[in-house]
């Protein structure tokens, strides 16, 4: 998609930065950051979190609770990139103007030079940052799930099941700031992406999982066929037990 070519004057500080031809965290590092990792670590410690219940289940929803961020925050970044169509710091090196284009007036892309017209086209893809964003909603969405797992928030939990789950979110941000660095985004960009990535995190944490302060944080909501008023969350809780016992006795045998 042609994102909006806003307009622009040659004399606006704000864009005069150079153009970084490498990146700190490049667009590979950035979904190993914020894919691989979340994936690996769910892969790896589900089965020893919940070796007493059906880990089998809560890994499922886990993964799917993580997609459901991951995939919602690519696609609002990208649709608000596209028609925001805000210049990147380093827009300037991007366009390399025409000589003799007057520097305090209002000018279009027509002005830029550079026969690389995919990187002029993405330098009008500031806002907002989806390193950021991305970021935020992969590692924020890990921080989260990391919290309810090792329920930090029960009355006695250690302070390292706490910093443990804190991780993922400074990890988060330093990808974040990387961009700045980097001269791609502005920090309003990087802002609003971080902003956009914790919500729809948190509601793709939350459409799946109980509320952190719930001593049971750690598993997933019950399916629909539990909401009968015939049946309690416990229900749901014992036959997990029932299934993971199903399941140790089918392989013994």
């Amino acid at each position: 998609m042609t994102p909006f070519q806003s307009m622009f004057t040659l004399d606006d500080p704000s864009i005069q930065h150079p153009y970084a031809t490498n990146e700190r965290v490049t667009s590979i590092n950035g979904v190993i950051f914020c894919t691989v990792i979340s994936v690996g670590i769910i892969v790896l410690f589900v089965p020893f979190l919940h070796r007493n219940r059906n880990w089998g289940h809560v890994m499922n929803v886990s993964l799917l609770s993580l997609a459901l961020s991951l995939i919602l925050t690519e696609f609002a970044t990208e649709l608000l990139k596209n028609y925001i169509g805000r210049v990147r710091p380093d827009f300037i090196a991007r366009c390399l103007p025409a000589p003799g284009t007057p520097l305090h007036e209002l000018v279009g892309i027509e002005v830029c030079t550079n026969p690389r017209r995919q990187v002029v086209s993405d330098g009008f893809r500031s806002t907002p940052s989806g390193h950021s964003s991305n970021a935020f909603a992969g590692l924020g969405w890990l921080s989260a799930w990391v919290a309810g797992q090792l329920r930090i928030f029960q009355r006695g939990t250690e302070l390292f099941r706490t910093m443990l789950a804190l991780l993922p979110l400074f990890g988060a941000l330093i990808i974040a700031l990387s961009r700045i660095e980097d001269y791609r985004h502005h920090i309003t960009d990087i802002l609003f992406g971080g902003l956009l990535g914790v919500l729809i995190a948190w509601y793709s944490y939350r459409k799946f999982f109980p509320h952190l302060g719930k001593a049971t944080c750690n598993i997933p909501f019950p399916p629909p066929e539990f909401n009968d008023k015939t049946m309690v969350e416990s229900d749901y809780y014992d036959s997990l037990d029932e299934m993971e016992s199903g399941t140790q006795k089918a392989y013994s045998d």
